[in-house]
């Protein structure tokens, strides 16, 4: 995102040309000398390093995923990657934004308020290029979208603020929801015009196409998870995670293996009308479709599992396990001797 001059530094710049305090050389001349950034000790910075370096390992990996997503949806190559991050206050932000351009209202909850997600426009025309069959070009245009262009683009962003849920989850454990679509970004009374937001700018190449995905997060949201926002936690927590993922699976294992199951053997099937069945008497005979030679098969849950031998222990009818199947009746290769 391109540095923006607040109103009071451009007040501040034409009274010194007006007064002769700066001239118009100066500005029109570059300097070599390195330039100071001034600090506004009224409105300190609320995000420190670490939190930023946090968030942009968060969409680092947020931008793999989404790579793979929209390579998937368009059907063509797509690169996303961190391009900057940085923390602003919102009126900078905004005046920022190009007058066309759509911006999704996001919440992830539990956490309070809206987050935004906006699209340059190289990007969401070669997207809607795609999904209407064509090559993904660049057109220089610059109009409102269509009302199907909306509609495209809405079930796009929608599946775009799906994926967050995997990115975060090494931090923190949201709920992603897309709300709406508002194509006038200049007048969303969502934040404060002061707020402070952090700004992270994904470039996005689709084919030959260049532009980016920027998210406005507002420090109010993140001000809950702030503490989690840190590279220490974020291994600790990814650690944990696969930790917590082979215990789940232990426990899962322990608790299937302590499920009863009900075993059926089958001596043999025949086919019969449903008069036979009604002339059936005391003592006549059904001759099964199985040889006296051909083994009985062990069912579960109507499907086969075992074959074996059908005898007797203990004064029990028995069956000894012969053949291991898998399931739907095919042979898995063990078979005693």
């Amino acid at each position: 995102m391109s540095e923006v001059l607040t109103q009071n530094q451009i007040d501040d710049l034409l009274n010194s040309l007006r007064s002769g305090d700066i001239a118009y050389s100066e500005l029109e001349s570059g300097s070599n000398e390195r330039k100071v950034r001034p600090y506004d000790f009224k409105i300190p910075k609320k995000f420190n390093k670490e939190q930023l370096k946090t968030l942009s390992i968060i969409y680092e990996n947020y931008g793999r995923v989404l790579s793979s997503f929209l390579s998937g949806t368009l059907r063509s190559y797509c690169q996303v990657e961190v391009a900057t991050i940085e923390e602003q206050r919102f009126f900078e932000y905004s005046n920022a934004l190009p007058e066309n351009i759509l911006m999704g209202v996001i919440e992830m909850q539990p956490l309070q308020g809206s987050s935004m997600i906006t699209m340059s426009q190289s990007i969401a025309f070669a997207i809607v290029d795609r999904l209407l069959g064509g090559q993904g070009e660049t057109y220089e245009v610059d109009r409102d979208y269509t009302d199907i262009e909306v509609t495209l683009l809405q079930r796009v962003i929608r599946d775009m603020t799906f994926l967050l849920k995997d990115a975060w989850s090494n931090v923190f454990e949201i709920t992603p929801n897309f709300m709406r679509l508002e194509s006038n970004s200049r007048q969303s009374q969502l934040v404060s015009p002061n707020e402070t937001v952090v700004i992270i700018v994904l470039k996005v190449n689709i084919k030959d196409v260049e532009g980016d995905i920027s998210f406005c997060m507002p420090y109010e949201i993140l001000e809950p998870v702030l503490e989690h926002l840190n590279t220490k936690y974020w291994f600790t927590a990814r650690r944990s995670s696969e930790e917590e993922r082979i215990s789940n699976k232990k426990t899962l294992i322990q608790k299937v293996n302590s499920i009863p199951l009900e075993l059926k053997v089958v001596l043999g099937k025949s086919h019969v009308t449903l008069k036979d069945i009604m002339d059936l008497r005391i003592g006549d005979v059904i001759v099964l479709e199985q040889l006296v030679t051909e083994k009985a098969v062990v069912m579960s849950n109507k499907n086969e599992w075992f074959r074996g031998t059908l005898g007797t222990l203990r004064n029990h009818v028995a069956i000894r396990i012969d053949q291991v199947l898998l399931e739907g009746g095919a042979l898995n290769g063990r078979e005693s001797k």
